[in-house]
């Protein structure tokens, strides 16, 4: 569609050139007579242009929004499937560019640099056909300070890369500066740190606007070449003209076809920019995109009766060394240790969020999954600190990743059984608004709700991260309860010697090693 309009665009300017050359040679006619289809050429050649540049601009928009979505959505795929922990050691505001900044980037160089980089190789030449057909000398010397500017504009696109990467770099450390700290503003206020917090945003503002305004200078010089172009060809056309004696007539088709040729020359210059955006841009994709990711386990094993939930074989990862384990179905594990043993690695790999360096996992007969690979809602579940709450209703964080879909009254009678009636009565039923991150939630509220998500769940395998964590003295029977709801296996992180006790037996890691030991019933 865009080369179609861009040749329709490249006949318009030549009918006007044409017709320009024929209403100045009316002006030499002895009998003056007026040149009424001409004119109506010249008119009606600048009202298709005008249309057609503003078809030409929405379909270039059209797809470079589309390939901007389709990017943005192969990266948020690709993030959704790499390893926990490679994933931890990204930065935030990396990551937030990579689907703002970058997309950004990409958008502009699809829709306003290869869209006028095809209008432009098309109507530029046809620019210079026209001028080499009205008069080959004019043409020839018109043309030599066109491929002078091109020349010359290549050379300044070189140094718009280096900038462009500069840049690039300064936002990235201003974003994830900002973002890591927005999040704690008040708190950073109770601890006295605003000034010091204020003046490293400052330095980073700084050295982000530096690197703008050298950028800002670059490409005001580019788009300056197109303008000098013109006033160089101009005056090589007139020139030539007069030395060669072609003509009044031919001397103003000739600056008709040269400004129609100036504004491919301009877009050229924005072409220029946007391409070396771009691969600044490319490169921090392509490099988000090699990150390893996690391929879809192994089709499931045929079932045997009594397959145990959760199977680790000789598995070693980080600091952990062939651990050996089995977790039965209803069966409920406290999982101990000291900080840093390994604990939370191990739910990862048990909730597929990470794969061993060696040995092999298994949930329910087949390897762990990321979440959308399997159907059902049967995967683990994993309930930790960072179990997101997204915008939205209460309903919705009450039961985000819960399948089969549960009625509402269901729904609320076992957020009530979790202590969250206060709740629902604050926000208005289960229509009321969480906010983002569930902000206007507590701490202890957030942990509540993820409980009752553990017990709405038809998942085989339970997997919680200090349950306990933001709750006040009620924990262990917000768990008791729990347990009460589900007969799905659970293995959960704890350091509560209450909780840990409502277990049927305990996995202790320590110096990598994992010992296994039953709780006594009578201590349950």
């Amino acid at each position: 569609g865009v080369v179609a309009v861009s040749v329709a665009k490249a006949l318009a300017a030549a009918a006007a050139a044409f017709s320009t050359r024929e209403v100045f040679a009316a002006f030499d006619g002895r009998e003056v007579s007026m040149p009424a289809a001409a004119l109506a050429a010249i008119a009606a050649s600048g009202i298709a242009i005008a249309g057609l540049r503003i078809m030409e601009r929405v379909l270039a928009e059209r797809i470079g929004q589309h390939y901007a979505a389709d990017l943005r959505l192969l990266l948020f795929d690709h993030v959704a499937h790499m390893p926990q922990r490679v994933l931890s050691r990204r930065s935030t505001g990396g990551l937030g560019l990579r689907f703002l900044g970058d997309m950004g980037a990409a958008r502009a160089w699809v829709s306003l640099g290869i869209a006028r980089l095809v209008s432009a190789s098309i109507v530029l030449p046809a620019a210079v056909a026209v001028l080499l057909a009205l008069d080959p000398a004019i043409g020839v010397a018109a043309a030599a300070p066109m491929a002078l500017g091109i020349v010359l504009m290549l050379l300044i696109g070189a140094r718009l890369g280096r900038l462009h990467r500069r840049i690039r770099s300064r936002r990235n450390d201003l974003a994830t500066g900002v973002a890591e700290r927005l999040a704690h503003a008040p708190v950073l206020r109770g601890m006295g740190r605003l000034r010091q917090e204020r003046r490293m945003l400052r330095r980073r503002s700084d050295r982000l606007a530096r690197a703008a305004v050298a950028r800002a200078r670059a490409s005001a010089a580019m788009t300056a070449v197109p303008d000098m172009i013109l006033g160089l060809s101009g005056a090589a056309i007139l020139l030539t003209a007069l030395a060669t004696g072609a003509g009044v007539a031919t001397a103003a088709g000739a600056l008709a076809a040269l400004g129609l040729a100036v504004q491919p020359m301009r877009e050229l210059a924005g072409v220029a920019d946007r391409h070396r955006a771009w691969l600044a841009a490319r490169a921090r994709c392509l490099d988000l995109l090699g990150a390893p990711r996690l391929e879809p386990g192994r089709a499931p094993t045929r079932r045997r009766r009594c397959m145990p939930v959760l199977q680790l074989r000789k598995v070693s990862i980080g600091p952990l060394r062939d651990l050996d384990a089995t977790l039965a179905k209803g069966r409920r594990a406290a999982l101990i240790g000291p900080n840093g043993a390994g604990k939370s690695t191990l739910l990862n790999l048990a909730a597929g969020l990470d794969r061993p360096d060696a040995g092999r996992v298994r949930v329910a007969g087949q390897d762990p999954v990321p979440v959308e690979d399997r159907a059902g809602g049967r995967q683990p579940l994993l309930i930790g600190a960072r179990t997101p709450v997204l915008a939205g209703s209460l309903r919705r964080a009450l039961t985000l990743g819960i399948a089969p879909r549960r009625d509402d009254g269901a729904v609320e009678a076992m957020a009530e059984r979790f202590g969250l009636a206060p709740v629902i009565a604050r926000l208005g039923g289960l229509d009321g608004r969480v906010s983002d991150g569930g902000r206007n939630l507590s701490a202890g509220e957030l942990r509540r709700i993820a409980l009752v998500r553990a017990a709405l769940s038809t998942s085989r395998l339970l997997l919680l991260d200090e349950p306990d964590d933001a709750l006040d003295g009620d924990a262990a029977a917000l768990i008791a309860t729990l347990f009460a709801a589900t007969d799905a296996a659970v293995l959960m992180v704890t350091h509560d010697e209450a909780i840990a006790a409502l277990a049927d037996e305990t996995w202790c890691l320590a110096n990598g090693r994992l010992r296994i030991a039953e709780i006594p019933a009578a201590a349950a």
